[in-house]
C-alpha cells in the first residue's frame, strides 16, 4: 500500500474523482528519481525516470478489466512494464507526464542471482543509474586518468619553479 503523505496536495488533488475517470483514463506519472544520497551533489540529486512504470494511479475496476500484474514474472522487473503494455493496448487513455512533487525514493537494489539474464541486466541498469548522476559516474570511472594528470600538472609545476 502507498502511504500518501509523501505526495504533494498538488499531486493528490490531480486523482480525485471528476479529475481520473474509471474506464477511461490511467495516469502512469514519471517521477523525480533520487540518487543514493551520499552521492548528491549540488544540482544532481536525480532525473525524470521517463522509463519506469512502477508508480500508477489506477482504479481497482481498470486494473482488473485488463488482467492485472502478469503473474508469471517472478523476481524483481518487468511486471510494470507488462500492466503498462496491458494499458496501452487497451481501451484506456494512458497519461504520461513528469509530476512535480512526486519522488521515488532511493533504495539500495539487490540484484539476485535467481533473475534471468534480461531480468540481471536491467536490474544492473536501474542499480547504476540510481546510483549517481552520469558526470559523478563518469569521474568515477575516469579517477585514475585524473589523477595521472593532476599528478603530470603538479609535477610540471614543481619543475618550472624550480628551472
Amino acid at each position: 500500500m502507498i502511504s500518501f503523505r509523501y505526495f504533494t496536495a498538488h499531486f493528490r488533488a490531480g486523482l480525485r474523482p471528476g479529475r481520473v475517470s474509471p474506464g477511461q483514463e490511467s495516469p502512469v506519472p514519471e517521477e523525480q528519481e533520487l540518487h543514493q544520497p551520499s552521492r548528491v551533489h549540488k544540482k544532481d540529486s536525480g532525473f525524470w525516470r521517463e522509463f519506469g512504470f512502477g508508480m500508477t494511479c489506477q482504479y481497482r475496476s481498470d486494473f482488473l478489466t485488463i488482467g492485472g500484474f502478469d503473474v508469471e514474472v517472478k523476481g524483481w522487473c518487468g511486471e510494470d512494464v507488462h500492466l503498462y503494455r496491458k494499458y496501452l493496448h487497451g481501451d484506456l487513455i494512458v497519461i504520461r507526464t513528469p509530476v512535480p512533487g512526486l519522488f521515488h525514493l532511493w533504495h539500495e537494489k539487490r540484484c539476485a542471482d535467481e533473475l534471468t539474464p534480461e531480468q540481471y541486466r536491467v536490474c544492473i541498469q536501474a542499480k547504476a543509474m540510481n546510483e549517481a548522476s552520469h558526470s559523478h559516474l563518469g569521474m568515477l570511472v575516469f579517477r585514475e586518468e585524473t589523477e595521472t594528470h593532476l599528478h603530470k600538472q603538479a609535477y610540471r609545476t614543481k619543475s618550472e619553479a624550480v628551472g
